[in-house]
């Protein structure tokens, strides 16, 4: 399991620490107890399901970080960011594997190509 509480660090030294809030069926969730104004909400969500694909057992893993804070009318508007890592339990698919793949992905969502795609560029 991971630890407790799950330490990460944005731009900025906006380093936020999302506490265990609930474990149930595969699924963690963690928030920020004191979230700084304007923001109301900040959570982190972890899950692992399993499932057949052409006769394959996969993995899937969501990480996903929502936060949510109070337009100039003050309705609440929630922003999320999150991945998707699926792994077939094959050893053909090596962890080495999906870390590269992992750092082929954070290259794209560097600060200019992060900006490109914002914008709307496919």
């Amino acid at each position: 399991m991971l630890t407790d509480p799950v330490t990460l660090v944005g731009d900025s030294a906006s380093t936020r620490d999302y506490a265990l809030v609930s474990i149930e069926k595969g699924k963690s969730l963690r928030s920020v107890s004191t979230p700084v104004a304007p923001i109301t909400s900040e959570t982190l969500t972890i899950s692992s399901t399993k499932s057949v694909k052409g006769g394959i057992t996969t993995v899937r893993h969501l990480i996903r970080l929502d936060r949510t804070l109070p337009n100039g009318t003050g309705v609440p508007v929630n922003a999320g960011l999150y991945t998707v890592i699926e792994v077939p339990v094959d050893a053909v698919i090596t962890q080495a594997m999906i870390k590269d793949m992992r750092t082929q992905m954070a290259s794209i969502l560097g600060n200019t190509t992060l900006v490109k795609i914002l914008n709307g560029e496919p």
